[in-house]
């Protein structure tokens, strides 16, 4: 696994590994659960797994609406995969929800209700984070001494494309084609036609051209392959003794001719392919053909690893304190010359002031890397402009692609950003989750108060003494600067604006 020193590792106490972990990936055809023994060297081993084909994805219709009944099955999935792990404490569980779920209208509806049938937290993930969870998983399960390698992931609503190294990932692409919307979009009604074959070729190939450079074999040594549908191929090209070893364009181009003279895809008899994976295995044999063809792939191999072991090495990685957020962040301060020197003074008040009133407050411990991580990117929109920069970073946390971050993390770092100086926004803590809205509002106020003190950029250390209330905070400063007229402006200045969100500042 990669080693990276993390940015936070002062304010991180050593814990120890859990005995059990699980990871859940929330899939747009299946939901998938596994659950592995930690020793205690870090290594781990599988002991158990579920499996349920929820075809998710086939429950949106034209407007990214979801089927209620698909909606139940998904969760009462869910309930039992719960039954399984809920004893677990949440720090030894990951649960990662992916492309159906970044599209679905109402996702926040049904994400509490999953989060309650599972006992545990989902996160939506975006696609590149996708496909860096699955660069992870499938680098953990094959050797490391190809070069370069492509690794493939077809799920039912995107494909992700990786280029990597050993445990490096380098270049990553999460495109909005899979198994089941590939499906559904080109063999309506179950035909499958050769005219609806060169179709959907057309369109896929159109699909992959703006990456087709970059990710071409010229790039890589070896293609591998990680998801249900290319494990399925794998296992039919074997069944039908097409090839010995691995996949290529022509034992593809032999299958395709299979389904086409099956006429239909409730025609469809296999070997090797599971009854279950069948309604939906045109799609994803389509997309493989059409990025062989793009590509240039001649041989693909096939690894066991995925989605859900990546989780498993990521969230192992962050116990260990190796955690990739930590990279992306320094990443982010290098790419826009952050000053590293005030931003690591701000984060030590801030992370002073946090551990002095987190019980008071009831803030999870672990928000303090949040609130580092906030320290550290709050001038991220500087070198853009200096006139409301605050809301040029907030911006790019929002949207950017950040390694190792769900969507909702990096949500929260944008809030803080946004809210790390001038006039508070009324009413932008309420388009948090009920459950954070607190905790994020509370981390404001602290960053508010650490990037205030250290106005004048002399990168020393301030560390005053506060004393907390549900809603107030009594600040007592150091007698050096205690006595400046610039920071008793700031400061008043920052209680009223503090009185407006019903928040009380005493110095």
């Amino acid at each position: 696994m990669t080693t990276t020193k993390p940015t936070t590792s002062q304010e991180q106490q050593q814990e120890t590994l859990p005995e059990i972990i699980a990871a859940i990936d929330l899939g747009s055809n299946s939901f998938h659960m596994i659950v592995a023994r930690v020793d205690d060297y870090g290594n781990i081993s599988m002991i158990d797994q579920m499996k349920e084909m929820v075809r998710l994805r086939g429950g949106l219709d034209a407007n990214n609406n979801m089927d209620d009944n698909v909606a139940q099955k998904a969760l009462d999935c869910l309930q039992r995969f719960g039954d399984r792990i809920r004893h677990l404490p949440h720090e030894a569980v990951r649960a990662a929800g992916t492309n159906t779920l970044r599209t679905m209208k109402g996702s926040a509806t049904f994400l509490r209700k999953a989060n309650k049938a599972l006992g545990h937290r989902i996160e939506i993930i975006p696609g590149h984070e996708e496909a860096r969870l699955v660069y992870l998983g499938v680098s953990h399960t094959l050797s490391d001494d190809q070069g370069k390698q492509l690794v493939i992931d077809i799920g039912g609503g995107s494909t992700e494309f990786i280029i990597g190294k050993k445990f490096e990932p380098r270049i990553l692409e999460s495109l909005n084609i899979g198994s089941v919307s590939i499906t559904k979009k080109f063999f309506p009604d179950g035909d499958l036609g050769a005219d609806k074959w060169q179709s959907a070729d057309t369109a896929l190939r159109l699909e992959i051209m703006p990456i087709q450079r970059a990710f071409s074999s010229a790039n890589w040594k070896r293609a591998v392959g990680s998801s249900g549908s290319i494990k399925a191929t794998r296992a039919i090209i074997i069944e039908l003794g097409l090839e010995k070893f691995g996949i290529t364009l022509k034992s593809l181009y032999k299958l395709r001719d299979h389904l086409i003279a099956f006429g239909n895809i409730e025609h469809i008899n296999l070997p090797g392919l599971k009854d279950d994976r069948a309604p939906v295995y045109a799609g994803g044999l389509a997309i493989l053909i059409a990025v062989f063809e793009s590509l240039k792939i001649e041989t693909m191999t096939v690894s066991d690893g995925a989605l859900r072991e990546g989780l498993l090495y990521d969230m192992l990685g962050r116990i260990q304190h190796e955690d990739v957020r930590d990279r992306s962040v320094q990443d982010l301060m290098v790419r826009f010359n952050i000053d590293a020197n005030h931003a690591e003074s701000v984060k030590k008040t801030a992370l002073h002031c946090f551990k002095q009133v987190r019980k008071e407050w009831g803030i999870r411990k672990k928000r303090h890397l949040t609130l580092a991580w906030a320290a550290e990117l709050h001038e991220l929109g500087l070198s853009i402009t200096h006139d409301k920069h605050h809301l040029q970073g907030s911006h790019i946390l929002e949207y950017a692609d950040i390694p190792g971050f769900s969507r909702r993390r990096q949500y929260w770092l944008a809030i803080l950003v946004n809210t790390h100086r001038k006039k508070l926004p009324a009413d932008i803590f309420e388009t948090l989750h009920e459950d954070e809205r607190q905790d994020i509002r509370y981390l404001s106020i602290l960053l508010r108060l650490a990037v205030l003190l250290h106005r004048a950029r002399l990168d020393e250390d301030i560390l005053p003494e506060v004393e907390a209330s549900t809603d107030s905070l009594h600040l007592k400063l150091p007698e050096d600067i205690k006595n400046s007229a610039l920071l008793e402006a700031d400061l008043q200045q920052e209680k009223a604006w503090l009185n407006k969100i019903g928040f009380k500042l005493y110095v």
